[in-house]
This record gives C-alpha cells, structure tokens and sequence, in this order.
C-alpha cells in the first residue's frame, strides 16, 4: 500500500520581497525512511505541487513533514518548521487537511510559523 501525498501550497512563510527562496521539503512516515521534493524557488509563500508515493512498509500512523529554505546550491539549509497530520483510514479516498507548520521561538516555546495544503490519501497496489 502506498501513501498519496500532494503537496499543494504553502501559506504565511514568504515575505513577498525581491528577493528569490528555495525551499525544500522532507516528508516521512517511518523515522528511517525520509524523502523529499525538488527544490521550489519563489519570492512568496512556496506552491509545491508536488506528488510523493511513500511506500507503507511498516505500520505508522502519522505524516511527518519538514520545510527548509535552501541555496541555490542546495548545500545550506535554514529550518522553517515541522508539521505533521494523522494518516487516512480509508483506502482510494483523497483527504484534503491544512496543518500547522511549527518552530520554537528564542524562548523555546512552539509557534506556528506557516501552513501546509495537502492532499492525502492510501493507494492499493
């Protein structure tokens, strides 16, 4: 069974200035079996449209996901924040959640820092 994941947007994260962001986003199941999309460049709050298929191989319950501004070269990240949302029940049911994107401020208190649109949903096959 395979986890349908559409990435569809991203909110309250872009300062809408001049200059261009990357960013790039992990998304995970399993503790040991991350994965991630293309980098998205924009000056405003990130539209990933993206499609991850994350393989169900062991039994898990929730969708972790990270979101980092990168360089160009993809070789410094800047940590934005985590999510993270329960999996579907059903099985070839898309399910449409925004999840808050959370960091810790200097104080060490959790903040929400953004949202993330996605679609979810469980594919047999």
């Amino acid at each position: 069974m395979d986890l349908f994941v559409m990435v569809v947007g991203a909110s309250g994260i872009g300062d809408g200035g001049e200059q261009k962001y990357n960013y790039k986003l992990r998304a995970w199941t399993n503790e040991d079996d991350p994965r991630q999309t293309k980098i998205v460049t924009t000056n405003a709050d990130p539209e990933f449209r993206e499609v991850l298929h994350l393989p169900q191989n062991m039994a898990s319950s929730f969708l972790n996901l990270e979101l980092f501004s990168v360089n160009s070269a993809d070789t410094d990240a800047f940590f934005i924040g985590r999510a993270n949302t329960a999996l579907p029940m059903k099985t070839n049911a898309n399910v449409y959640r925004k999840i808050k994107l959370q960091n810790l401020d200097t104080s060490g208190n959790i903040v929400t820092v953004g949202y993330l649109e996605v679609y979810l949903g469980l594919e047999t096959g």
